[in-house]
């Protein structure tokens, strides 16, 4: 088969149209991997591990004439005829190959799990939960129990070229064989709780184990050897190439078990739920063995070898069917209407690949055509914000009558709804085609892919689309105004550099700091401006004569008056957008109080107590704010002593301080009293007293 190209991507023809306004940095959102495929919904297309989507086989409904929960197995007559075990009421249904289906048995057992044709077309059931094999020669006949044993379950039946049947089973982990006269044996008695599978390759017997996981091999004599213990606890399922390649599923987890019914989630406060994975190994001839293929799905449930050696899986539980080469490489081929996979066969004559499920009970024909149409709807894409919509572009191949097409819609809700727009006109230009949705914070994009052929179909590769935000303006989280350096941390870049026409006040006590908060959603580079004035002042007086970059100012309030000011920050995104689409925003702070001039200590009186002691009186007083403290030393006294007011409260702008002294010598004495206001400011005053 011939593929043309569709397109190669076009990465400079992504940048949106020249009409588009109010845009920043252009955002491409690119879609190429498996993962990125399968976070959205297919419908009717396959996607391989490589991240290619492509039309997936056709599936048709072959039985689901029954009201069983799971149908547990297959198997094949030499005239065609399929045989299906059900659970949970234990029924073994024929259908012919001309697709008419009937009760061929009714047991009385819970489940049919295991049935084997032999060269007579004799059929062969193995049941639970009571551990019986019927020999079943036709539906008038009543069968015959060829095996009754201690244990449970017949997991697998299987014959070798001489017509001996083997039967696994649990749960006791025993292999018995029969022999073509009837006789039974023990072949092999294991320690594990069942034996799950059986497979007869090369004159080999291999099974598979739940307890430990053990693959085993048993030659013809009996020896028994092991050929890997699995790191995972069950040996589910075992199929052979024609390269002589043995390849075994291994389950970290039980799957659904006979008499169960659909799993439910946990309930809350549970605890932790036991992880569920599922493993491909290969076995070469040689003996090597290595795990080729980790399932995306928890349950791998059935296997079977196709004719060019690839293994197709079954899994649940969402009842995916997988492709899977010997190399690991895997593409998913769609889904079934029921939640597991449970059992494949294809048959000799028509070579029609036959798949029977569990919830609900059916038989499913996947065939070799593709669907006529497939879809993929992409998970929603969030572009952060509003934004306006470029091109998409897309890159694929596909064969004469094939093709690709997308449609797009968007929205301002994280899952689409009612308030999204409508899916837009078809877009087919692969190179590059323009997004017509109205501008929105979310877009979700649907591949269509079509045939007029079910022999071929298109292969899409990679999806992408453009976008750029709608500018929104800067947003002010907070400022404020203090005396000190910035903060460290305080701010996004701490305090601005002096420069030579800002001088540098890191050591002033007249220091203040403008500090700002500031984000912008597009991302841009913001510039800001700074300028104060009095709160009954009418214009703005900017304090540095250029655009700041860092998020903080260093104010030296010598240079203005005493006085109730605010200051007001601008912030500004036109670095990052084209002349005339910058947005701009300010914030204004609190009300602040700028004093600058210490406190007047007036005239201080001593009066005499005439016992040693004086009466100390003394006026302080500031023009703009209250005084906060005094303090006082006489003559040489090392440290500064607490004065109060009259009235003990500095509560005033002007504050009448009293002072009752301890005795002192006779003699002359100076007092000097240190007051300060609530902006920090100091002030000395200086007396005399005592004298004679």
């Amino acid at each position: 088969m011939t593929f043309r190209p569709i397109s190669a991507i076009i990465v400079i023809s992504l940048l949106l149209y020249t009409g588009l306004a109010l845009a920043v940095t252009t955002s491409v959102w690119t879609q190429s991997s498996q993962s990125d495929f399968e976070a959205g919904t297919p419908k009717d297309v396959s996607i391989t591990n490589r991240g290619e989507i492509m039309l997936s086989p056709k599936m048709d409904s072959l039985f689901e004439d029954t009201k069983e929960m799971f149908i547990w197995c297959l198997a094949e007559d030499s005239k065609g005829n399929i045989y299906a075990g059900t659970g949970n009421q234990g029924k073994i249904y024929q259908i012919t190959p001309d697709g008419q289906s009937s009760l061929f048995y009714d047991s009385p057992e819970v489940s049919i799990l295991s049935l084997a044709v032999d060269a007579s077309d004799n059929v062969y059931a193995g049941t639970g939960p009571d551990g019986l094999i019927y020999k079943i020669t036709d539906k008038a006949t009543p069968p015959t129990t060829i095996l009754s044993a201690e244990d449970k379950y017949v997991w697998a039946l299987t014959f070798d070229d001489a017509g001996n049947l083997y039967a696994g089973t649990g749960a006791k982990g025993k292999i018995y064989k029969i022999t073509p006269e009837g006789e039974t044996s023990t072949l092999f008695d294991s320690e594990e709780s069942n034996i799950m599978c059986l497979l007869y390759h090369q004159d080999m017997l291999y099974a598979g184990s739940e307890g430990k996981g053990i693959i085993y091999k048993i030659a013809s004599d009996g020896t028994v050897s092991v050929i890997r213990q699995t790191a995972e606890k069950e040996v589910h399922a075992l199929v052979a190439d024609t390269e002589g390649n043995v390849y075994a599923v291994a389950l970290t987890s039980a799957p659904p078990k006979p008499g169960s019914r659909p799993s439910r989630p946990p309930a809350s406060g549970s605890g932790p739920q036991e992880e569920k994975k599922s493993y491909i190994y290969q076995i070469k001839p040689d003996g090597v063995i290595s795990r080729i293929w980790e399932s995306p799905e928890p349950l791998i449930l059935s296997m079977t070898v196709e004719s060019d050696n690839q293994l197709l899986v079954g899994t649940g539980d969402k009842g995916k069917i997988y492709r899977v080469n010997k190399d690991g490489d895997s593409v998913s081929l769609g889904k079934c209407d029921a939640s597991q996979i449970l059992a494949m066969h294809r048959t000799a004559g028509s070579g029609k690949l036959l798949l029977a499920t569990g919830n609900a009970a059916k038989i499913f024909e996947l065939k070799t055509e593709y669907v006529m149409e497939g879809t993929l709807e992409s998970k929603p894409h969030n572009a952060s914000s509003v934004s306006q919509w470029g091109k998409l572009s897309w890159e694929g191949v596909s064969e004469e009558g094939a093709s690709i097409a997308f449609a797009t819609r968007s929205g301002n809700t994280a899952k689409p709804d009612s308030t999204w727009s409508d899916w837009s006109d078809e877009l087919t230009t692969s190179e590059g085609a323009q997004i017509n949705n109205d501008a929105a914070q979310y877009i979700q994009w649907r591949a269509k892919l079509t045939t007029s052929e079910g022999s071929g179909t298109p292969i899409l590769k990679k999806v992408v689309l453009a976008s750029a935000q709608a500018n929104i303006e800067p947003r002010f989280t907070s400022i404020q105004v203090g005396k000190g350096a910035a903060k460290p941390g305080a701010g996004p870049s701490g305090r601005a550099a002096p420069s030579r026409t800002q001088k540098s006040v890191a050591d002033s006590p007249k220091q203040w700091t403008i500090q700002w908060k500031a984000t912008d959603a597009n991302k841009d580079t913001l510039q800001f401006t700074v300028h104060y004035k009095g709160v009954d002042e009418t214009n703005w007086k900017q304090l540095y004569p250029k655009e700041l970059t860092e998020s903080s100012y260093a104010w030296d309030t010598t240079s203005v008056p005493d006085g109730r000011y605010i200051v007001k920050v601008g912030a500004t995104d036109k670095l990052s957008n084209p002349v005339g689409w910058a947005k701009s925003n300010e914030k204004i702070s609190d009300p602040f109080d700028i004093d600058n001039t210490q406190p007047a200590v007036m005239e201080i009186v001593a009066t005499t107590n005439g016992n040693g002691t004086y009466k100390i009186t003394c006026a302080v007083e500031d023009g703009m704010s209250r005084v906060q403290k005094a303090m006082y030393k006489i003559d040489s006294d090392e440290h500064w002593k607490v004065i109060f007011p009259s009235d003990g409260i500095f509560d005033s702008k002007r504050e009448e301080l009293l002072l009752e002294t301890e005795s002192l010598p006779a003699g002359e004495h100076t007092i000097t009293i240190q007051a300060t206001d609530a902006a920090g400011n100091i002030a000395n005053g200086r007396g005399n007293f005592g004298a004679q």
